[in-house]
């Protein structure tokens, strides 16, 4: 299964829903992954008696999207029963988690009160399950380097 997950600039969802998933690989747009890599990945991942391979790709990654992915794919594995699913086109409207509900609470009152505290220019976001406010700017401006530490995860649950 090739899983097209958000992330055309940063590749942070896809490597949580790799992680979470044990996926065979995770392709984001900070690292460029050859499609002889991937291939030799599922290709190690079958020999070890593997019988089904997810591969998480961010949208908009250096690699091509999952579909484009997965059509290079297959003429290496034509015995592959490849699917394709993009997230973006099956979540909407999805069902809330508590989770989802606390967050988007907590996030709200602090979006209001900012306001009536004159805080202009800025997000309401969490930060070590503390809520904090940043600019704009710097919230969509700067770029985050990827948790090396996160992909050490992945890949050794992608063995």
């Amino acid at each position: 299964f090739f899983v097209e997950v958000m992330g055309r600039d940063a590749g942070f969802i896809a490597i949580n829903a790799g992680i979470g998933s044990a996926a065979a690989a995770i392709l984001i747009p900070e690292r460029k992954t050859s499609i002889e890599t991937l291939v030799d990945k599922l290709k190690t991942r079958s020999k070890a008696k593997k019988s089904s391979n997810i591969v998480i790709v961010a949208e908009g990654g250096q690699s091509g999207s999952a579909q484009q992915i997965a059509d290079q794919v297959k003429p290496f594995l034509p015995h592959y029963d490849i699917k394709v699913t993009i997230l973006g086109h099956l979540q909407r409207g999805g069902s809330l988690s508590s989770y989802d509900r606390l967050l988007a609470s907590k996030l709200g009152v602090a979006a209001v009160e900012g306001l009536l505290q004159g805080k202009y220019d800025v997000m309401a976001g969490m930060i070590n399950n503390k809520v904090v406010y940043t600019p704009i700017v710097k919230a969509i401006v700067d770029d985050k380097e990827v948790d090396e530490e996160d992909l050490r995860v992945a890949n050794i649950l992608s063995t």
